[in-house]
């Protein structure tokens, strides 16, 4: 009886040593997957970066809102309608390098499958109330 049990444990130790090993070759391969894809998105990301750093803010915002005009147009009843997670935010600065550097850093953002940035105005100055309408219409944040 005592020979049988203790066979019957050692087949459970070896099975179980066997399906950690698979879960490990399993981790092993999923990291390698992870990895590539990760490589690829930053391969990517560095290539438009590269492809706009020669330019300046606005001609980098102009050309970003060019390429993603289709995303961008949409009325203010739309964006409550709508079921994504958007941020609607208006940027002001004391500045022009201020508010220059805080779009820079904006556009660095890339959890959008979370919550969508939107910068729906910048500008350098004191704010205004127009700024403050604009912001009530949107339901965003100055």
């Amino acid at each position: 009886m005592v020979a049988v049990s203790s066979a019957k444990q050692r087949a459970r130790e070896v099975v179980d040593w066997r399906k950690y090993a698979e879960q490990q070759e399993k981790i092993k391969q999923d990291m390698k997957v992870i990895e590539a894809k990760q490589k690829e998105h930053k391969d990517a990301y560095k290539k438009e970066r590269e492809s706009l750093s020669n330019l300046t803010w606005r001609q980098r915002k102009a050309a970003l809102y060019k390429t993603n005009k289709h995303l961008i147009v949409m009325r203010s009843k739309e964006r409550v309608e709508s079921d994504r997670n958007v941020l609607p935010v208006i940027v002001k600065g004391d500045v022009d390098g201020s508010t220059e550097a805080i779009l820079n850093i904006l556009d660095s953002y890339n959890a959008d499958n979370e919550c969508e940035l939107d910068v729906i105005h910048f500008g350098v100055g004191d704010i205004s109330e127009n700024d403050i309408n604009l912001a009530e219409t949107f339901k965003g944040k100055v």
